[in-house]
């Protein structure tokens, strides 16, 4: 029995704001397999360098996914469904024979090795949008029983793929327009804030970002990329590496890692706190660059400002101990600051000793990170 145009009509309905709910994705998908007699739907995100950056698939069991992408599902050289989808031009639907040769069928590795163990040796596919380093595709697949997909099928599909575009068209635009809701929920609060890739690239700053990367600060952009000025003997790295190691973590609680960054620059009388922070995409967000926020907060270079009056009163810290946890904050060893208060090294050792156990820290780099939360 054919699928009625009413039914089409509501299954590209479903698609509209599929961006804009949570599940969305999945109940759309969802009713397309459903009409076309396929046991998944998928959209599926495919990056140049065969990375799946994202993969709504219904209907698999927690571990299809990642199979699929240990078995290099995402690379076209192994996966001929892949490799048609993205050659094909944009909205060109292909199914099995379009694919694949016959020689495919009996050589191909990773169809022998993955789609005919984990019953999914059948597909109907095109390209739905084409992004910088990313191809987005929409598929329908099939087990053994339910075989090839029928002309009548291939036709539902075909007819709601226009749909599924303007759809994921309408997603990708307000995933780019995230940045600037980011940059205003910061400039609300006067904060210094870079969004940046997952290579330092800032994609856009606040204002008070901007006065930080002006000449002879601690920061600096080159190239697009944010870089550290101040004299370290890691050469800047420092930052890098922190943008770098934010962009590769995953938290599945969905809270983003943070690492954090003490600058001081004695020649100009300045320090400053860096909080690397990863922006956790959500599971059906298609952003191929991970998102990261370097949030800075200044401080007083004699660790009698602001930092040091909310630690006394967040913790109860006594004046010479806040000084001394600040100072610690900014790289000072316990002899220069003995020195700097005119203190025995001794007094410092235990004013540092009770600032830790007031914040419930064991360590000064968790002292340190405590401090920059302030």
């Amino acid at each position: 029995m054919g699928v009625s145009d009413e039914r089409v009509q509501a299954i590209a309905e479903g698609f509209q704001g599929a961006g804009l709910v949570g599940k969305g994705w999945y109940a759309a998908l969802d009713a397309l397999a459903q009409a076309t007699g396929s046991q998944s739907g998928e959209l599926i995100g495919v990056g140049s360098d065969a990375a799946v950056p994202f993969n709504i698939m219904t209907n698999v069991d927690a571990d299809f996914k990642d199979e699929f992408v240990a078995s290099g599902g995402g690379d076209p050289a192994r996966n001929p469904f892949v490799r048609a989808g993205m050659a094909a031009p944009v909205l060109e639907v292909l199914a099995d024979y379009d694919c694949m040769t016959p020689d495919d069928y009996k050589r191909n590795t990773w169809y022998q090795e993955f789609a005919l163990k984990r019953d999914v040796p059948h597909a109907c596919l095109c390209t739905v949008a084409r992004q910088p380093g990313m191809v987005i595709g929409l598929a329908v697949v099939r087990n053994r029983r339910e075989g090839p997909v029928t002309p009548e099928q291939r036709a539902v599909f075909a007819a709601v793929a226009p749909h599924v575009r303007a759809a994921v068209q309408t997603q990708i635009a307000l995933e780019n327009n995230g940045e600037s809701i980011l940059k205003a929920a910061f400039d609300g609060l006067s904060m210094g804030v870079f969004v940046c890739d997952r290579h330092g690239r800032v994609r856009t700053m606040t204002p008070a970002a901007e006065t930080l990367v002006r000449p002879g600060g601690l920061l600096g952009l080159r190239d697009g990329v944010l870089v550290l000025y101040a004299s370290r003997g890691d050469g800047g790295r420092v930052l890098s590496d922190a943008i770098a190691a934010a962009a590769r973590s995953v938290s599945g609680l969905g809270t983003p890692a943070m690492s954090t960054i003490v600058l001081k620059d004695a020649s100009a009388g300045s320090a400053m706190v860096l909080e690397v922070i990863r922006v956790v995409n959500a599971e059906h967000e298609f952003s191929f660059d991970p998102r990261v926020l370097v949030v800075a907060r200044g401080l007083d270079d004699n660790g009698s400002g602001r930092l040091a009056r909310v630690a006394r009163k967040a913790y109860g810290l006594t004046e010479a101990e806040a000084d001394v946890a600040v100072r610690i904050s900014l790289g000072e060893t316990p002899t220069e600051i003995a020195e700097a208060r005119q203190s025995a090294l001794g007094t410092v050792r235990m004013q540092l000793k009770a600032a830790m156990s007031k914040l419930g820290v064991r360590r000064q780099a968790e002292l340190v990170g405590k401090l920059a939360r302030l």
